[in-house]
């Protein structure tokens, strides 16, 4: 038996108008449409539903049973569908978004902080972590890229630019002096950011727009930009960093850019999508909430425009 579950909405239209015009009608299709389908659900089932003649037109008992049956099965689809619906226009259910460590704690999450107090039936989960999850394989609405993005059918959404500087704390200057070029840079302690995809190969372009590649020997190796910045910090070494997280440090001292004579690649901060045409309200609503927030500077610790 073939259970075609559309054909029960034609019975319950049927049944409920009482004739097989009043159910066409109601449905919005051609009368020939409805008696097919009532005749199909009747082979389907082997049972004859419903009595008609010109003149007359009942449920037979069987038909009664079946109609209550079916009346539920879809008044629960119909909820189904409401809720589904309900859903892409109001932040309901789960919100998976995830980022990288140093950009999360600063930026997304007094944003979820925020959003969550404006939706409270709103469950979010955030994960923060420098490695790179699939968004699809890994179940995220939103991933948050902070770098370079990789070919993919994921869907990406620019927020901004940034510029790589190479840091130190003022005491590594003290100790190795002020480089003056990238050899002598290369002679300073290295620390290693093993979340990037080229730890210690950085290309390095002068003013004159000529680029040599420089490869590092690290003397401390971390997996998280906010372990390396620690012991930049501490003054373990130099390391390259995006500005937006070392833009106070600079500005008060706490680390130097060591070679400003010489520029690194620049890149984005990106949020990425799965590749699918609808997205729940959740998802919607907070991108929008986070790129408005983002944009005006909102920061844990930096009120300026990033």
């Amino acid at each position: 038996m073939s259970e075609n579950l559309n054909r029960l909405a034609y019975f319950v239209a049927i049944a409920e108008e009482g004739t097989i015009t009043a159910a066409a009608a109601r449905l919005r299709v051609s009368k020939a449409v409805v008696s097919k389908q009532l005749q199909l659900l009747e082979d389907d089932l082997g049972s004859t539903l419903v009595l008609r003649n010109s003149r007359h037109f009942s449920l037979t008992e069987t038909g009664e049973t079946f109609y209550e049956a079916a009346r539920a099965a879809v008044a629960q689809a119909k909820d189904a569908f409401h809720l589904v619906r309900k859903g892409r226009d109001e932040p309901s259910g789960e919100l998976r978004i995830t980022a990288p460590m140093e950009f999360g704690v600063g930026y997304v999450a007094p944003a979820v902080a925020e959003f969550s107090l404006l939706y409270p039936a709103l469950k979010i989960d955030l994960t923060l972590s420098d490695a790179r999850f699939d968004p699809v394989e890994a179940r995220f609405d939103i991933s948050f890229r902070v770098g370079w993005l990789e070919d993919s059918s994921n869907t990406a959404r620019k927020l901004t630019g940034f510029s790589q500087i190479v840091v130190a704390a003022p005491s590594i200057i003290e100790t190795f002096g002020m480089p003056q070029t990238l050899d002598d840079l290369a002679r300073l302690p290295f620390i290693e950011n093993r979340a990037l995809k080229t730890p210690s190969k950085l290309t390095f372009t002068d003013r004159r727009g000529l680029s040599r590649d420089m490869t590092f020997q690290p003397s401390v190796s971390g997996d998280t930009t906010q372990a390396v910045l620690s012991v930049v910090k501490a003054g373990g070494g130099i390391a390259n960093m995006p500005d937006f997280i070392v833009v106070d440090a600079l500005r008060t001292g706490e680390l130097v850019d060591a070679l400003p004579e010489f520029a690194l690649p620049s890149g984005t901060i990106s949020a990425v999508f799965p590749p699918t045409s609808y997205r729940s309200a959740a998802t919607r609503r907070f991108a929008e909430f986070f790129f408005k927030r983002f944009r005006t500077g909102k920061s844990s610790s930096d009120p300026k425009s990033a």
